[in-house]
């Protein structure tokens, strides 16, 4: 084999072993911007919503009498339930990732912080899910302020309703919809010359 042709090969091979470009983070108009926004927070707010009704329910349970206030066991439905919040926080997390979506420049600052609200959530929810029923429904939110803050400041730069329950409604009444596409026009042939 000649040397010319042994440098072409190693040439080949070595274009053939790199590694794919990072693809280009999705570049989001403005009337965009809302509805992906809400595409991720809004399974996180559903999540909560059914944790919420679980840890109730765990609350009425130890008012009766009806649960241990010590065994891990008993606090099971509202770790699941956590499980859940903590999983769709690390998918919206990911969705309101600036290395995958551009969100509009005034508000990309209040989505990161959304982002970091969705974050925290996740680590404290793996603290959370360890405690007794008893520590479990007595438990007070690390951040949630900042949470509530973060999300308003999001939805004022996004400009979607004030209330995130609202807003969630509207989306998912939305998503609930047929989508319909336009349909095609036959394609026109000029007509013969003749």
């Amino acid at each position: 084999m000649s040397v010319a042709l042994g440098a072409a090969i190693g040439v080949l091979m070595l274009v053939g072993c790199t590694p794919e470009p990072e693809p280009e983070p999705e570049v989001l108009t403005a009337s965009e911007a809302g509805g992906a926004y809400l595409d991720a927070v809004c399974p996180v707010n559903a999540a909560w919503d059914i944790a919420d009704a679980e840890l109730e329910q765990l609350r009425l349970a130890l008012a009766r009498g009806a649960v241990s206030d010590t065994k891990l066991a008993d606090a099971k439905p509202v770790s699941d339930a956590l499980e859940e919040v903590a999983a769709a926080s690390k998918i919206a997390a990911g969705r309101l990732d600036p290395k995958s979506t551009t969100w509009p420049e005034d508000a990309q600052a209040a989505v990161d912080d959304v982002r970091e609200t969705l974050q925290d959530d996740r680590e404290q929810i793996g603290r959370v899910m360890k405690l007794p029923p008893h520590k479990l429904t007595g438990y007070s939110w690390e951040g949630a302020e900042d949470t509530a803050r973060a999300a308003a400041q999001a939805h004022e730069a996004l400009g979607l309703p004030e209330d995130a329950d609202a807003a969630c409604a509207q989306w998912a009444e939305q998503q609930s919809k047929p989508q319909v596409k336009p349909q095609s026009k036959p394609s026109e042939r000029p007509e013969a010359a003749g």
